[in-house]
This record gives structure tokens, C-alpha cells and sequence, in this order.
């Protein structure tokens, strides 16, 4: 049984603009549907939980959670504002060096987008590039035009890039943009860019697995996907994480909680301690987790990638 540290590859805060849309959910489409995707893992509404940068610590505490990497977020087409802007990360950075990385989102449709994104690293001290094609006004992830200068950027940067698959925050959205085949593309066209897909690529996680497979330099992360999976079936979810580990193995996988719109940290960390094998999972001979496989989706794959970028320099 693994008990050691983790680490929360991808995590958001609430601002207050944030939190004021919480008041005013029963108008409001998108906070609605967040509602909704908190219910399906246990909780009644956004005010179950405080979405601030101070209980995301105190939650990080709480689950022996080293260090959470922030994830940019912005949907201004819906909302009018950035949920969470480049500059909330770098001041909650500052506030909390040793416990903060930031991945910085930016707009592609900018024509200076790729300076942003260099001026988000080298200036503000981000650590990584995230991309969500649900942002500013929906995009394809293969656009040459608008994307490839910035993965080009990325590239040269020295920096991984994390992108957004599979579900939607809610039915306002086009899934024909979150479809992770687009992907392959990106991969073939930028093989030592380093490539987290999120989410699983949920639904399409079958084709996830075997594009990740062919694709040394991409990574698969378990987010939100687990903490609705496990909340309804854990032996559900251990299926998946017996394909995944027959497919990929346990050095590519990442454990993102998706904080604060799966806010179950505590029920997926204890099903990886405590996780039971499946019978079709011990007739099939499938993959299990073992410890050292849960030591590997946890922290020690994030722990290699900090190393690998010098995610962990005082200098930056």
C-alpha cells in the first residue's frame, strides 16, 4: 500500500469573481453545470466548499499533496472574464513557492500570442503552457495557423504543454474541439514536444490509450475522469486503469484532481491505497496496481517532469 507524498497535477482556484458567480448559480449556465459535475462526485452545489487558494492548501495538507501544478482557465466567450487568470497563478506562486507550479494559458487568436506565452514563462515564472480548446471562443488543437506557432514556442521554451480532451464543462460547448485524435498530428509534427492529454480523452479513451502508446513523448492524465468514475464504480474505474497499464504502463500516467470542480481528493487517493482487483480484471490478467505503479501515477512521474523541465530551480 502506497502512503507516501503526491503530486496534484492540475488544480484550479476560485477568485471573486468566482466566487460571486457561486451566488448568483441558479442564473448562470456554466456555474450550473459545475454544480452538476460536483454532484456526480458527492457534493450538493459550489457552496459546499470554499474555491479559494488558501483551502486549495489546506487541502493539499490534508492529502499529503507535496505540490499542485495551476492550471490557467478562461471562459470569456461564456463568462464575459478569465476564471483564472496568468496573473492569479503567478501571485499565488509568489504566496506559495514551494507548493505552486503554473501552467499559463493564452489566447491563440493574439497576434502576439507566442511573445505572451514566452514573456508567461521567462517573466512570470510559469513552468508550463496550458491549452483548452474550450477558451476563447473554441478552436481545433491541429490548426496550423492558430496553434503551431505556439507549440513551436513551447518547443523552443524548453516547456511541456498540458491540453484539455474529452468532456466539457458543460453543454455550451463543442466536443468536435475536445476530440484528442487531433492530437496525433501535433505529435507527428512535434515529436520532442512534450504532451500531457488530459481528462483520459473521455470518451474516446480506447483511442487515447493506443495514440498515447505510439507516442513516446505524450502522457495521459487519470483528471476528473477518476474522481467521477471511482465516486460511481470503483471497479469500473480499475478496468480502465487495468487498459490503460496494459497499454501504456505506469510511467505515463499523471494524477490530477481537478480542483475544484472534482473536489474528492481524499475517495480517489484512498481507492489507489486500498484499490481491490476486479474478478473480469484477475480473469483477464490485467494489469494491477500495484505500489509501485501507484507511486509512478501519483508523484513520481510529476517528480521526473519537475526534474526534467527545472520545475524545481530557485532561479525561476
Amino acid at each position: 500500500m502506497y502512503t507516501g507524498p503526491r503530486i496534484d497535477t492540475h488544480a484550479h482556484f476560485g477568485n471573486e469573481a468566482m466566487l460571486n458567480l457561486e451566488r448568483t448559480s441558479e442564473v448562470n449556465p456554466l456555474v450550473k453545470e459545475i454544480d452538476n459535475i460536483r454532484e456526480t462526485v458527492g457534493y450538493k452545489s459550489m457552496f459546499d466548499q470554499s474555491t479559494s487558494l488558501e483551502t486549495l492548501i489546506e487541502e493539499m495538507d490534508r492529502n499529503m499533496i507535496e505540490i499542485a501544478w495551476l492550471h490557467q482557465l478562461s471562459f470569456k466567450e461564456v463568462l464575459g472574464y478569465d476564471v483564472l487568470t496568468n496573473e492569479e497563478i503567478e501571485k499565488a506562486i509568489d504566496k506559495y513557492p514551494e507548493r505552486l507550479k503554473g501552467f499559463a494559458g493564452i489566447d491563440p487568436r493574439g497576434k502576439d500570442a507566442p511573445k505572451e506565452l514566452e514573456h508567461a514563462i521567462k517573466e512570470m515564472g510559469l513552468h508550463g503552457f496550458k491549452m483548452n480548446p474550450n477558451d476563447f471562443g473554441g478552436y481545433f488543437l491541429d490548426d496550423r495557423e492558430l496553434c503551431y506557432p505556439l507549440y513551436e514556442k513551447a518547443l523552443e521554451l524548453d516547456i511541456p504543454v498540458s491540453i484539455h480532451t474529452g468532456i466539457t464543462p458543460g453543454p455550451m460547448f463543442r466536443m468536435k474541439h475536445n476530440n484528442p485524435l487531433q492530437l496525433d498530428d501535433v505529435a507527428v509534427d512535434f515529436p520532442g514536444l512534450t504532451i500531457f492529454v488530459e481528462h483520459i480523452g473521455f470518451p474516446w479513451q480506447d483511442l487515447t490509450y493506443n495514440m498515447v502508446q505510439r507516442h513516446k513523448n505524450m502522457y495521459i492524465t487519470i483528471t476528473a475522469v477518476a474522481n467521477i468514475m471511482i465516486h460511481k464504480s470503483e471497479a469500473l474505474f480499475y478496468m480502465e486503469m487495468a487498459k490503460m497499464l496494459g497499454m501504456i504502463g505506469s510511467e505515463r500516467i499523471l494524477w490530477g484532481s481537478d480542483w475544484t470542480a472534482t473536489p474528492n481528493i481524499r475517495e480517489v487517493l484512498d481507492f489507489f491505497m486500498h484499490a481491490e482487483v476486479p474478478f473480469p480484471v484477475q480473469m483477464m490478467k490485467g494489469a494491477t496496481l500495484t505500489d509501485d505503479r501507484v507511486a509512478d501515477i501519483v508523484y513520481l512521474n510529476a517528480v521526473r517532469l519537475q526534474e526534467r523541465f527545472r520545475m524545481n530551480l530557485d532561479e525561476e
